[in-house]
């Protein structure tokens, strides 16, 4: 009995030799953390929509060596709160519009300004510019963060209220939530409302309580986060068409090797541009759907409210006079 168990053993030596080996191997991918406010609606959500383009994207570029665990829904905390979590490293990545961090990077404000650009293909040509490359570098000296490829959301942004409008006078007295942005906010005083800023993940429950008499987003997010569940109007006011992209932390890229960073960014700058192409097709969409879930969808006058801009931006050209650049670039490109 001795000798056949000293046989057994002997016999599964290899294997027991192998096994740390193995173990270490399956130990080798490094994990990252992705946290987004967007909610993990795999049709709706800008994103969840980008994440499951990004993940064959990654596997691909770092061979599997890098690897992602997906907290929608703000799981790890409201925006703000993760932009000082991703520029100390606690958060690897956040998937978010461009609007957050023009509280870290004011010229970022730029891309907020109400009517700005005329649709996402304005945006992208300013962002193929020198002034764009240079707010990605002061991203990266300020906030500790990467924005490797300017995106778009699933639509331009536009009011979703418990009342009709078509004009600013309308607008009056009503409580419209708006990103804690300071010129996102701004651009919806200067629409003729009384903006409210608030966090994403406060917006359902303000919405429902009339702390609030509407809120200003694209389609595809204003489905996914069920909203249209408290407000039945969305008007197509078009007033902002945000960047959005997969921003990564600094601490991070200097934690991989050379090859695992640069697959990272290759990854998100392929997936971004996978999205990019998708992105209208998914609005149209969400539109549609939002029409059979009871929501009115209106037009307005889309011109006597771009009329009351340009005072804006001046304003914001005085308040943060580094960003002429940029806004001298969107006007630049404002036709291809």
């Amino acid at each position: 009995m001795t000798a056949i168990r000293r046989r057994t053993l002997l016999a599964g030596a290899p294997a027991l030799l192998a096994a740390p080996a193995l173990i270490g191997r399956a130990r080798a991918a490094t994990a990252l953390k992705v946290s987004t406010s967007f909610s993990n609606d795999p049709k709706f959500s800008t994103g969840r929509i980008w994440y499951d383009l990004f993940l064959p994207r990654l596997k691909e570029a770092t061979k599997g060596e890098v690897v992602t665990e997906f907290f929608p829904d703000s799981q790890l905390g409201q925006e703000a709160d993760i932009v000082t979590q991703l520029k100390a490293g606690v958060v690897d990545m956040m998937l978010a519009g461009t609007s957050i961090w023009s509280n870290v990077v004011p010229e970022f404000g730029a891309m907020d300004l109400g009517y700005v650009f005329d649709d996402y293909n304005h945006m992208l040509r300013a962002s193929r510019t020198p002034a764009a490359a240079a707010l990605q570098t002061l991203l990266v000296q300020r906030a500790g963060a990467h924005l490797p490829s300017w995106g778009r959301n699933l639509g331009a942004r536009n009011f979703l209220t418990k009342f009709k409008f078509s004009e600013p006078a309308q607008l009056a007295g009503r409580k419209i939530r708006s990103l804690p942005s300071p010129w996102v906010t701004e651009t919806v005083k200067m629409m003729g409302a009384a903006a409210t800023p608030l966090a994403f993940g406060e917006v359902y429950t303000a919405l429902q309580a009339g702390v609030i008499d509407g809120l200003e987003h694209d389609a595809p997010t204003i489905l996914s986060s069920k909203f249209y569940e408290a407000a039945k109007i969305f008007t197509l006011t078009r007033h902002i068409y945000s960047p959005f992209g997969a921003f990564v932390s600094d601490r991070t890229l200097k934690r991989l090797t050379p090859a695992q960073g640069a697959g990272l960014l290759q990854a998100v700058r392929e997936a971004t541009a996978d999205h990019f192409k998708r992105a209208a097709q998914v609005e149209a969409a969400a539109v549609k759907e939002l029409q059979t879930k009871g929501v009115t969808v209106e037009t307005c006058d889309r011109a006597a409210f771009r009329k009351r801009m340009p005072p804006m931006w001046a304003s914001f050209l005085k308040t943060t006079p580094s960003a002429k650049p940029m806004l001298d670039a969107i006007h630049r490109t404002f036709k291809a």
